[in-house]
């Protein structure tokens, strides 16, 4: 698998990591890397852009070492195996300074691509000692992670001699990440242009081998007090990446039925529900998520408020529970409420007329027909009775229990002159 960061997120993740380092009082890689940049623009302005890269591309990979936080994700949620690596050596990047005399005798795009091949080969002893089948080192976390990841990194290369010698539970889990790494063409991170733009993708899913498209925001990589934050978000999407790419998810790009606010609705109640079964996996791995149990509950919470407490907490806890799902079955579980109960609510507890009348978030309005997320659940208790006939006259079969949205009711005092 082939692992490749976009010119514009390298660029904009550097400038900003090396003003944070600045601000906070360490000069040493800001003071290099304009040591190396700033001569680029005396060069012809057609070489300019591709020396910037190779600039960048040594900061973000080798020196600052942030394509190592995607790398980690990878291998959190079994994308790639876990490898075995040396222990993280404290030392400076000499060849720097060598690739900043090779920019002043040479052109940029030469100087360059021999000051990243320098630079890797002068960190190469941590590279070896993984490749070892001898090595003695212990499986890194991720303070100690140190190897170069170029861009275009392609672990399946090495990955082979570095496998556990005693089956185990290490060793399934090493062999089905080896299937998918094998499996997946290309994981390639872009830069996001806001949050909205942030999420990951596949591409090439039916036609070829897939290529895993994630998009995230430069300033992630900005704060290294924040790596925590960053590495939840990088698992969670990978997550979902993985999901797609599984046979057994079996994920399909299906059609849903409806307006679009009916759409948007069903595709934001999968989110949710995709979004904890990935959560949960996540906990039962003692990897940490990007929000945890008790604040999913609150977002599933105010999805469905309208299904009483002990009922709602059940559901949620069932499916919290359940180790595999399919895309099939989530989606399922997200268009059709009583798919839902029926899976998770004993029908001793909650009955068939109960769950008629439950008035869900983005339901349609039995009135106007429009989703509504601002339900009069019992109109009788706040509304004139000349209200309630105004709407029996357009409404013979509507009953009190149906409720309705609060536009609704407004439109009809107004109409029963009593608004």
């Amino acid at each position: 698998m082939k692992i490749s960061f976009s010119p514009q997120l390298m660029e904009e993740s550097v400038f900003r990591h090396l003003n944070h380092l600045e601000r906070s009082g360490y000069r040493s890689e800001y003071d290099e890397y304009h040591s190396l940049a700033d001569p680029i623009y005396e060069l012809p302005e057609d070489d300019r852009e591709i020396a910037f890269e190779k600039v960048n591309k040594i900061f973000f990979v080798e020196r600052l070492k942030l394509g190592d936080h995607v790398l980690r994700a990878l291998e959190a949620c079994g994308l790639i195996p876990k490898r075995k690596r040396a222990r993280r050596r404290i030392e400076t990047a000499p060849s720097l300074l060598e690739a900043k005399t090779k920019i002043e005798d040479d052109t940029a795009q030469e100087s360059l691509e021999e000051s990243s091949e320098e630079n890797s080969e002068s960190e190469s002893p941590a590279s070896e000692s993984s490749e070892s089948p001898s090595s003695e080192a212990s499986p890194a976390t991720p303070e100690e992670k140190s190897s170069v990841v170029p861009s275009d990194y392609n672990p399946t290369e090495d990955s082979a001699s570095q496998a556990p010698v005693e089956v185990d539970e290490d060793d399934i889990a090493y062999d089905l990440a080896r299937d998918f790494e094998e499996r997946i063409k290309e994981v390639v991170v872009k830069r996001a242009i806001n949050k909205v733009d942030e999420g990951s993708n596949v591409l090439n899913r039916i036609s070829g081998r897939p290529i895993i498209e994630l998009r995230v925001l430069a300033s992630r990589f900005s704060n290294p007090e924040d790596v925590k934050d960053l590495g939840a978000f990088l698992i969670q999407e990978f997550m979902h990446a993985k999901d797609m790419v599984d046979p057994e998810f079996d994920y399909e790009d299906a059609f849903i039925p409806g307006n679009p606010s009916i759409k948007n609705l069903i595709t934001a109640r999968f989110r949710l529900l995709w979004n904890m079964y990935v959560d949960s996996r996540l906990e039962r791995m003692g990897v940490i998520s990007t929000m945890p149990k008790e604040a999913r509950f609150r977002e599933f919470d105010n999805f469905y408020r309208k299904v009483p407490d002990k009922q709602r907490r059940g559901i949620f806890e069932g499916v919290w529970r359940t180790e595999v799902f399919t895309h099939e079955e989530l989606l399922s579980m997200a268009t059709d409420l009583e798919t839902l109960m029926t899976k998770y609510i004993d029908d001793v507890e909650f009955t068939e007329e109960e769950r008629d009348y439950i008035h869900l978030q983005g339901a349609p309005c039995p009135l106007c027909k429009f989703p509504t997320y601002n339900w009069v659940d019992d109109p009788e208790s706040i509304c004139d009775e000349m209200v309630l006939e105004a709407i029996q006259i357009d409404f013979p079969d509507w009953e009190n229990r149906d409720g309705a949205c609060d536009r609704c009711i407004e439109v009809y005092e107004l109409r029963a002159g009593v608004g």
